[in-house]
């Protein structure tokens, strides 16, 4: 029986102080545009304001479908103006999900 595997991926975003809202409105708006990416099957805006954090959680077909993905988003403006928000580089972490089925 074979398994179905995915990629899970989460990346927590660090606002400059006062910036918070302005970047999760454009943290927002890129986490929609990563859902119509092909191969993505989920992609959220985690928010917990009274910590001031950001996250992101992803699950595409892939590592390499992720991948792609980067390399898109590394092309947008809307990065470069994320990194402009940010106290310092967002934490990424990938995980490969199993289904135990």
């Amino acid at each position: 029986m074979e398994r179905f595997v995915t990629e899970a991926v989460i990346i927590q975003l660090h606002p400059l102080p006062g910036k918070y809202t302005e970047l999760t409105v454009l943290v927002k708006k890129m986490v929609e545009a990563a859902r119509g990416f092909p191969e993505c099957q989920q992609a959220e805006t985690l928010l917990a304001p009274d910590r001031d954090e950001i996250s992101v959680f992803q699950r595409w077909t892939c590592a390499e479908a992720f991948s792609e993905y980067l390399i898109w988003r590394s092309r947008q403006e809307d990065l470069k103006l994320a990194f402009a928000l940010s106290s310092k580089e967002p934490d990424l972490r990938s995980f490969t999900l199993h289904d135990p089925g």
